[in-house]
């Protein structure tokens, strides 16, 4: 298992936020186990998202996916703007 922190600037988060539920819907089938999405108090485009996912190779699976980048874009997604972080959980 593996978080992915994914940060990013959308053009509109109302605009933006149904579409990447809707992509949620769609990616539990592709290894995404949990999602949580945080937006900026200063900038209400500003999102950090913190996903689950069954592996890394599925993550990177979905976020290296031609269509995926092209759906993020017309999402109104600035892909200048797009951190990717994959994550395991420290434990002592």
């Amino acid at each position: 298992m593996v978080t992915l922190l994914i940060r990013c600037h959308v053009a509109d988060y109302d605009f933006w936020r149904p579409r990447y539920d809707a992509a949620v819907a769609r990616d539990l089938n592709a290894g995404l186990l949990s999602w949580q999405v945080w937006r900026g108090q200063d900038d209400p485009n500003l999102v950090v998202i913190v996903e689950t996912h069954e592996s890394r190779e599925s993550a990177e699976a979905l976020m290296n996916s031609p269509e995926i980048q092209t759906e993020m874009v017309a999402d109104g997604v600035d892909p200048a703007s797009v951190l990717f972080d994959f994550l395991d959980e420290a434990r002592q």
